[in-house]
Order: structure tokens, then sequence, then C-alpha cells
């Protein structure tokens, strides 16, 4: 099934999930990765619950819309406005969310959430995923609306063309209509909310684009090895051997701490700033090209570094990127955010 049929959930699932558990830092100053969605969404804000929870946290919700198949002409209807009398989730600068929509994507997160996560709803840890799964829902639907309303006031439509082309091609990549209405039943999920999630994954494209277009591409990098280990007093003795003249590659083998790193030698490739630990990252761009570091304490333990080259100007690999750009766009969305009015309705 193309993936944004099934991007959504996998998202809400996976940020539920890592809700859930308690990482253990790696022994590595690298940051975490972080995926980027189609359509971003931002870090919970700390904003109160108007209301009393609607949803039990130990229920499934139940929707109140049946799905309806896709039709034969493969067209999405127009967008259209919430009825006045419809019951809202949530309000942005008075605009309203679907109490409805709200529990059948609800209801769709949470039985992925039982039947992938292995989660049993009614223990105390099922208990506390699904009240964090309700936040990442109806915060996901908040972020669409707010993105949906900046991108009106640059001026960003969606036109009809856009939006059936998406739906033809999710129906050709489903192999065929029945395969399509078939995931819709599954998932609860209208023809309608189907073709409000492509005009918003549309909208996210377009305002990511607009927020982050500028970013730059090449910026100042070095090339750093490293050895990691517990102690400042093995620190310090290992940079006395390579001061003797021993090989900073060869004794970060034997001796580092970093297992991702140290059978190449500590060789921890190029590096643009905002990836590393503060600490680590000060010393390495104070450093010459053939430099050795003094001790470096980070939160990982004590390290010896090396720049083996610099670069006023390289290119960022892909992946980092794209991690820059999603972080840009969150502080865009969080302070968005921040200006407007936001209602919540239910509450976890």
């Amino acid at each position: 099934m193309n993936r944004q049929l099934t991007g959504l959930l996998a998202v809400m699932l996976l940020l539920v999930l890592a809700a859930c558990s308690s990482p253990t830092p790696a022994p590595l100053p690298e940051p975490t990765a972080v995926a980027v969605p189609t359509q971003p969404s931002a870090p919970n804000p700390t904003k109160p619950a108007a209301t009393a929870p609607t949803v039990a946290p130990t229920s499934v919700a139940k929707p109140t819309t049946p799905a309806t198949p896709v039709k034969a002409a493969l067209t999405c209807p127009p967008a259209a406005a919430l009825p006045a009398n419809a019951q809202l989730a949530a309000r942005v600068n008075g605009q309203g969310i679907s109490l409805d929509l709200y529990n059948r994507q609800m209801n769709q997160a949470q039985v992925a959430l039982v039947q992938n996560g292995g989660l049993d709803p009614k223990s105390a840890q099922g208990i506390e995923a699904i009240k964090s799964l309700k936040q990442q829902v109806l915060d996901q639907m908040i972020d669409e609306v707010v993105i949906a309303q900046q991108a009106n006031r640059e001026g960003i439509k969606v036109t009809d063309e856009q939006a059936n082309a998406q739906l033809a091609q999710m129906i050709q990549d489903a192999g065929t209509v029945d395969k399509l209405n078939e995931y819709l039943t599954k998932n609860q999920l209208t023809l309608a909310d189907l073709c409000g999630q492509i005009r918003g994954n549309i909208l996210g494209d377009a305002m990511l684009q607009r927020v982050t277009g500028a970013l730059p591409t090449n910026v100042p990098q070095v090339r750093v090895r490293h050895i990691l280990v517990k102690t400042a007093q093995e620190a310090t003795a290992l940079r006395e051997q390579i001061r003797q003249g021993k090989d900073f590659g060869e004794i970060a083998k034997v001796s580092s701490l970093d297992e991702a790193t140290k059978a190449n030698g500590g060789d921890l490739g190029w590096l643009p700033k905002g990836v590393m630990d503060p600490q680590f990252e000060a010393v390495a761009f104070q450093l010459r090209a053939g430099e050795v570091s003094s001790v470096v304490q980070t939160q990982f333990g004590f390290h010896i570094i090396k720049v083996e080259e610099k670069a006023d100007s390289r290119a960022l690999p892909p992946e980092v990127l794209q991690r820059a750009r999603q972080q840009a766009f969150l502080a865009w969305l969080q302070a968005v955010r921040d200006t407007l009015k936001i209602e919540r309705l239910v509450a976890p």
C-alpha cells in the first residue's frame, strides 16, 4: 500500500511506542535520528485541557460516521466545512476539529497500538500508552489545521487536480478500487477523510519547502576521530601515548568504548555543527587539521579528539540535511502555535 495510506498511523504508533520506552543513551556523542514524515508533527505544547475526557482511556473510541466506499470516478469530494452544530475535539483560532474524526483516528491508532505494540490496554502501561496516544493524535490534528491556516495566509492552495492525481496514484499502488475500499473500511476512514489527508500532505510539503528552502546545504565541517573511555585517568594515559608517537587509530581500535567507530580507528567522518555533543563540538571546531585535543568530558564519558581534515564549505549528507529541515520546521510550527488560541475540548 502506498506510504501515504499508512504513514499517519505508523507515525502515531511510533511516537507512542517511543514515549512508553526508556532509551539508554548510546556511548556516541551523536544526535538521535529523527524520521521526517511527509507532514511533520511539532513537539507537544504545554496547553491545558478545556474539558473532561470524552473517550475512556481503556476503551476504543467509537466512530459515528461509517466509511464511504471509493466510487469508480476516483475523484476527491470538495472539502466541506464542519456543520455549525458539529461536536468538536479542539479549536484552532476558532476553527473546529471534528470530534467524530478525532474518535475515528484515535480508534485506528489504538487498535494498531494494541495489535502491533503488544500492550494490554487495561494494564497500567497500556492505560498510560493510550493516554499518550490521545495527545499525539490530537496534536497531529491541531498541527494539520495550523499548517493549513498558515498555508492559506501564504496563498498556498491545493487544487482538485493535485488531490485527484494523488488519489489516482494511491489506487494504482493499491491495485484496485476494491483494495482501497478495504483499507478505508478496515481503518474506519471515509473517502473525505482520505482526501483530507491528501490535501494536508500537499500543504505540509509546500510549507516545509517554504519554511526550510533557504537552509544552507553547504556548511563548515570537520573530519574527526575520537577515543572514548570511562575515566579521565585512562584518557590522560592514552593521550600521553599519542603524544609520544603511538598511532591514534591503533589506540582507538584497542581502547575505545565506541563500538560503532573503534574498528575503523575512531573515525566519525565529516561532521557539521549541531550534530555532536556541545562540549565535543566546541573542541573539534577549535582544533587545526592534524591536532589532537586534551581530554574532553561529555555526557558519554571522556574523549580524546583528533581532527583529520577541515572544510570551510562542504555539502551536508542527505540524512543530516533532512534532520536540519525537520528541526527548523518544528521550531517554526511551535512558534506559530504559541501565537494562536488553541482550545482542547477533549483530554487524555
